[in-house]
């Protein structure tokens, strides 16, 4: 598909165009091409004049699942155009469920000795990890109260409407979360990796990157089905106050783990630079591991958190 920019000049705009970043190039190969015919010059002119973030990237993989379900075009205009409130919501969401695998590994690590006798002897640490446990508990709360009623709302009209593919769209999480929990246990079934030869980095590698695809998978889904439901506009804005309180907590979390980490370096050295991080690699590598990406997500989900409150509290003209 080509445009013309003047007399006898044209110009490619979608799949194999040559005048345009290549992650632009990559971005529209996402697309399919009943889509393109029909709106891959403006999306494409879209994504040139767009700086690249990461809520654009994730933005046009939303948009590129929403192509394949609905090929002949979106029921909104795009997604870097969705409402601020909804898109807030859903990265808090998304935040979240990067966090909560983050805190598995965390809860995985620290079940049990040595680091449950040194949580009971040191008073810093069995402080810090408590306030992980409560933490952890209110943004649980926190993401029900907000999210229930939405995925309820969608999925409802989803079966209403009979759109199945909205549908499936929503079995994404709970299946990813089936494989992902499925083969941490497979692996843990084997037993401790040997402590030489490349064994243990391959496991790692691999526990760590199905956890990314399906986080990744769950929440592109989510918001995909989000982008296409019809939901009441009130839902978005009753879910903002629990979003704050979702980021607060993951917060409060993300600085706890760090404490807690510090304190079992301070009174436990021989217990703090070992071996007994997930599937036995370094404990001090996962916990720091644990905390940059708790700490991250956080701080992603805090900044989503206060443009939702932001959105349903707009200044006085």
């Amino acid at each position: 598909m080509t445009a013309i920019d003047g007399p006898g000049t044209k110009r490619t705009v979608d799949r194999g165009g040559t005048d345009r970043s290549a992650w632009v190039r990559v971005a529209l190969h996402l697309f399919p091409m009943a889509w393109l015919d029909r709106f891959g010059v403006e999306f494409g002119a879209l994504l040139d004049e767009t700086r690249t973030t990461p809520s654009v990237l994730f933005d046009v993989l939303v948009a590129a699942v929403d192509a394949h379900v609905h090929p002949t075009g979106p029921r909104r205009r795009w997604p870097l155009m969705i409402e601020r409130l909804r898109l807030s919501e859903l990265v808090v969401f998304s935040s979240w469920v990067v966090f909560v695998v983050a805190g598995l590994a965390f809860q995985r690590m620290t079940d049990g000795p040595p680091f449950s006798v040194v949580a009971a002897s040191a008073p810093a640490v069995g402080l810090a990890y408590a306030a992980i446990v409560a933490g952890a508990v209110i943004s649980l709360i926190a993401v029900v109260v907000a999210g229930l009623p939405i995925a309820v709302a969608i999925g409802r009209t989803a079966l209403e409407h009979r759109r199945w593919r909205q549908v499936g769209l929503l079995a994404v999480p709970p299946v990813a979360l089936a494989i992902w929990i499925g083969l941490t246990a497979a692996l843990l079934s084997l037993g401790d990796p040997p402590s030489d030869g490349p064994w243990r980095i391959v496991v790692f590698v691999l526990w760590v990157g199905v956890f990314v695809v399906a986080a990744v998978a769950s929440t592109v889904a989510v918001s995909a089905a989000a982008l296409d439901a019809d939901v009441d506009g009130s839902l978005y804005r009753r879910a903002a106050l629990p979003a704050v309180v979702t980021a607060v907590a993951m917060a409060v979390v993300a600085v706890a783990v760090i404490i807690w980490g510090i304190g079992v370096a301070i009174v436990s050295p021989a217990d703090f630079w070992s071996f007994d991080g997930i599937l036995s690699s370094s404990t001090p590598l996962t916990w720091l591991g644990i905390a940059i990406v708790m700490t991250g997500a956080a701080w992603v989900a805090v900044r989503a958190a206060l443009r939702s409150r932001d959105a349903t509290n707009p200044p006085a003209a």
